[in-house]
């Protein structure tokens, strides 16, 4: 069963991370009973309709008591998969914890776990984990694939391929492998290589709605619209719920220069898939670039609310409110975005800003020099941050 796309990591191009298999020592099962089999299903439907309906407190309870009636492992995979969905990604870190917390030989655990904290943006220790999986067993796939999207994660980015090469070599016909390699490519800027590990996952896997969505993404990329958009329309065949696929066809469309079309695709993204905190700041950046601001600072709000939050929605969310001249608004949030991660650039380059429009001179220093220290040398907003400490010191 493919599990979530760890979408976040790549911004708008990541490959799909799939239920793991194999490696470990495999614990023995319990005997389950016919009557506790019955009262799995039933409460695993109840599950499935209150997470349809959106309750999502409902589903998670149905979920854990589906789980605690037998311990069937799939269960509590489709549990923390759907809390991952749902927005709720520190709930899902902490049930696969319990899960991984408690089965220390079992790699089905260690695999769940890394992929919820993969989910997280929690690169660091999503590394740990993925090293024990491999530990557990050097031939386990899924080990290196976890390594590599957490190797990926933490920008070492050559390390990260070599591990995701080492799990399609250990099992080429496994179509997450070639998803999550041809994402760490197209990542890269290799997009013509990343098109082939897309075709080769749908080789492996033809009627995968998320193979079909990697490919036609891969493919605008490229310049190819047109087969772009038929694999995307394919996707949509398969699944029409796939928010994913309606997301890249908005991108498709703003490429195109259809921004009516763009803005219709991605309304439908964020419905279908209204926890996906890139879904929602797209839809945001759509009704920036028309000046709706109201629209766009909603978008950006709802993108910055969801867990975790998308990084670049809080910087145009801080952004926005500047430009209206909400500045205590904008200090009050861009303070509160630095507690909740102090290593984000933006950040201070806004909160400079802001601190400078209110004549805080000494604070708006202190807060661009931040941004200086924390930017990437080639950040192009470096030089309008260094001309502003120079003429606040002048003043």
């Amino acid at each position: 069963m493919f599990r979530r796309l760890i979408w976040p990591l790549f911004a708008a191009s990541l490959a799909a991370s799939v239920a793991a298999c194999g490696g470990g020592t495999a614990e023995k099962k319990p005997v389950v009973t016919k009557s506790k089999k019955a009262e799995r299903k039933q409460l695993l439907a109840k599950a499935r309709n209150e997470a349809k309906d959106g309750n999502v407190d409902d589903a998670d309870e149905a979920y854990e008591q589906a789980y605690e009636v037998d311990k069937d492992f799939d269960t509590l995979e489709e549990r923390v998969d759907f809390l991952t969905h749902a927005g709720k990604a520190t709930k899902a870190q902490e049930v696969a914890k319990a899960y991984y917390d408690d089965h220390a030989t079992d790699a089905k655990g260690y695999a769940l776990y890394a992929d919820a904290l993969l989910a997280g943006n929690k690169g660091a220790e999503a590394l740990e984990v993925a090293e024990s999986l491999v530990s557990l067993d050097a031939d386990d796939p899924a080990g290196h694939e976890k390594k590599g999207l957490a190797l990926l994660m933490l920008d070492k980015s050559e390390e990260g391929i070599d591990e995701l090469k080492k799990a399609v070599q250990l099992d080429s016909k496994e179509a997450e492998y070639h998803l999550s390699l041809g994402a760490a490519l197209q990542k890269l800027g290799q997009v013509n290589d990343a098109a082939l590990e897309f075709r080769a996952a749908l080789k492996a896997s033809p009627d995968e709605p998320q193979a079909h969505v990697a490919l036609g993404a891969a493919l605008r990329d490229q310049g190819e619209l047109e087969e772009s958009m038929d694999q995307l329309q394919k996707a949509l065949k398969l699944d029409p719920d796939n928010g994913r696929a309606y997301f890249e066809l908005g991108l498709l469309y703003n490429k195109q220069g259809k921004a009516p079309d763009a803005e219709s695709a991605l309304a439908k993204a964020v419905q279908k898939s209204p926890n996906e905190s890139l879904f929602w700041y797209a839809y945001g950046e759509i009704f920036r670039l028309q000046a709706r601001t109201d629209e766009a600072l909603n978008a950006y709000q709802k993108a910055v609310d969801l867990d975790p939050p998308y990084p670049k929605a809080i910087a145009k969310l801080g952004l926005l409110l500047i430009e209206r001249k909400q500045y205590d608004d904008a200090e009050r949030f861009l303070i509160q975005s630095i507690r909740r991660d102090a290593k984000n650039p933006s950040n201070y380059l806004n909160l400079g800003a802001v601190y400078a429009a209110k004549k805080k001179n000494k604070l708006a220093i202190d807060n661009f020099e931040k941004f200086l220290e924390l930017a990437p040398k080639n950040d192009p907003d470096r030089a309008r941050a260094k001309d502003a400490i120079q003429e606040l010191k002048h003043r």
